[in-house]
């Protein structure tokens, strides 16, 4: 699985304040998250080897949401959505002042390397998806398919909820032969951050392995989730 030692680099945050040059390393802390991830790799970079990062700005509210954010800067548009949609599924611990939490602005960079946390098995799939005609079986192909085990919601967009935005995305996956599920590729979307939103909600999901002659075997499975806008507000 991919680890995370970039993502460390570069996330500080300020009570109440915009975070910029002038402001004083007293007044930033460092943030600290919920759960351990890492961006999804926008897929048709990933299979082309193109590397780069991006960085955004966001609030921590005081549930430890992220809203508001922002794009500061992106080698490529794709690593820009992949950061944000992360942001937005992740939770943060919101720095507390005399034990109650305060809104915080928050800034993160993100630096994109197409191999770097790939265990040896990952990269072997990799190297597969690589190639003009990717030997990996659809599901539908074994004798028995995969079926998932664990499914975490997925996380609703802010932008999307704040504007009353419903949508769909068909999301295809490799989903290796412990169940990870692995590289994750937007087959469609209403939107981009729909799109990305879904990447990021399956790469948390996992799977008890499909089948073929009685052996686990790597498989590729395309999932659709909704997204409806009336049940997703009732989250925040």
């Amino acid at each position: 699985m991919r680890s995370l030692p970039s993502l460390l680099l570069s996330l500080t945050i300020a009570f109440g304040t915009t975070l910029t040059a002038q402001t004083p390393a007293t007044d930033r802390i460092a943030a600290k998250s919920v759960r351990n991830t890492a961006p999804v790799y926008p897929y048709e970079l990933l299979v082309q080897g193109k590397e780069g990062s991006a960085e955004i700005q966001f609030t921590i509210e005081y549930s430890g949401k992220a809203i508001l954010a922002s794009v500061v800067s992106a080698t490529d548009p794709a690593f820009a959505k992949a950061l944000l949609a992360d942001i937005e599924a992740n939770e943060f611990l919101p720095p507390r002042v005399n034990g109650q939490p305060k809104l915080a602005q928050a800034q993160l960079r993100y630096s994109f390397n197409s191999t770097a946390g790939l265990d040896p098995a990952a990269r072997l799939i990799l190297t597969e998806l690589r190639k003009p005609m990717p030997g990996i079986p659809h599901a539908d192909l074994l004798d028995k398919k995969p079926v998932p085990a664990r499914q975490d919601q997925p996380v609703y967009p802010y932008s999307l909820l704040s504007d009353g935005v419903s949508g769909k995305a068909e999301i295809e996956v490799v989903i290796d032969r412990t169940g990870r599920v692995l590289f994750p590729r937007i087959v469609s979307a209403t939107n981009d951050d729909i799109g990305y939103a879904a990447a990021a909600a399956v790469t948390r999901w996992r799977y008890l392995p499909g089948q073929k002659a009685g052996q686990p075997v790597d498989s590729r499975v395309t999932v659709t989730i909704h997204y409806d806008q009336a049940k997703m507000a009732a989250s925040w």
